[in-house]
């Protein structure tokens, strides 16, 4: 992770000391002595004008421990400022000042520096480069982007330190399946990155769901397109879930009925725990209804006692009779007439005659009944 930014972290440091150095030198003001030379013969102006350099110039301090320039003993350093013999028309002694060179670009520093952290990748907020950065939003995508970096050297280290550890393992004295019977884990870089993953399970599922709901696929497919399982990893999670069912029922049985099914190899208090009980205790037969779980029900044998139809009588229209005094409903309360007129109204120009059909067949009914009592 650090190896990428070696090189470029030596240019930033060459740099930023080469835009120090420009500032320190070109950034000072400096001064133009024009120093009057008179009728000096010019081959004797430069031992002059070195004379008076000596004169007003001071050595620089230079720290030997550290190799820092020093300006604490040479607060107003003149051996970069400008002496110029002058004479004739431009005679006089003259202190100018000349200003410095600004250099406010640092275009290439930054230029530099956005590699380093590129090649370190860490997020620049983390490093207080980008203060002004407002979305949190975007702070926790780079969050994200460095947690998988992070979690990318953290797989590397675990997998060396395991190897480590078996090595220390097996000197203590450790054998066999002693020697892996670990597991060695790293801090997670980021909790935002394990928000995100569990979102995306749960966005995952909730559509595994509707999915089964709206019967659009099949289990197969959601667990193979959607979770990218294996056929293996299929097969075990469907046991797994049988198992979990199994440890679900057991869990309510404990807490209900207060058995544990794996110690006593029995259940309490399911329908067919309570079916196999009335089969084997039987039903009581001098009940009407019997057990609520005999299948059998009806009446013995025979009939119950009073139960029935009642006995038929040899007197036809009379009280005493199954079928009450007026059977066919012939003597029942006159109809009035308004009725009748109503009656016929209703059955249409046929009327009369199916009224008179009606009571015929009424007759003969009548009759055929009084036969049928005196032969028997």
């Amino acid at each position: 992770m650090l190896e990428s930014a070696r090189k470029v972290w030596k240019q930033v440091t060459l740099m930023e000391d080469a835009m120090l150095i420009h500032r320190i030198m070109r950034a000072p003001e400096k001064r133009i002595f024009k120093v009057d030379i008179g009728n000096i013969p010019p081959n004797e102006v430069d031992n002059y004008m070195q004379r008076i350099i000596n004169k007003m110039k001071k050595t620089p301090y230079i720290d030997n421990d550290t190799g820092d320039y020093n300006l604490k003993f040479n607060i107003q350093n003149l051996t970069e400022d400008f002496f110029l013999p002058v004479r004739g028309g431009d005679s006089g002694t003259q202190i100018d000042t000349l200003p410095g060179m600004t250099y406010e670009t640092t275009e290439d520093i930054e230029y530099l520096k956005n590699r380093l952290l590129a090649a370190l990748h860490v997020p620049k907020a983390f490093l207080g480069y980008e203060e002004s950065l407002g979305s949190k939003a975007t702070l926790a995508a780079e969050d994200v982007r460095f947690a998988r970096t992070i979690e990318r050297v953290q797989r590397i280290l675990v997998s060396e330190l395991t190897k480590i550890a078996v090595v220390h393992l097996y000197s203590q004295g450790y054998q066999d399946a002693e020697l892996t019977n670990f597991e060695l884990e790293l801090t997670n870089p980021s909790t935002i990155y394990e928000q995100e993953k569990i979102e995306l399970w749960s966005n995952k599922v909730n559509l595994a769901r509707d999915m089964k709901e709206n019967q659009m696929m099949s289990s197969d497919w959601i667990y193979k397109n959607l979770f990218n399982f294996s056929d293996d990893q299929i097969k075990d999670m469907e046991n797994e879930v049988v198992q979990d069912q199994k440890q679900k029922f057991r869990y309510e049985q404990i807490s209900v009925e207060g058995n544990d099914p794996k110690d006593s190899g029995e259940s309490i208090g399911t329908p067919s725990d309570m079916q196999s009980s009335a089969e084997e205790g039987g039903g009581d037969e001098d009940s009407v209804a019997g057990s609520i779980f005999d299948n059998a029900g009806g009446a013995p044998e025979g009939g119950f006692d009073g139960a029935g139809r009642p006995k038929e009588v040899p007197k036809y229209t009379k009280d005493g009779s199954a079928r009450g005094r007026d059977p066919l409903g012939r003597t029942g309360v006159p109809l009035a007439l308004a009725h009748y007129d109503a009656l016929k109204k209703a059955l249409g120009p046929n009327g009369r005659q199916v009224l008179k059909e009606t009571i015929t067949d009424s007759d003969k009914i009548s009759e055929e009944y009084k036969e049928f009592k005196e032969d028997k």
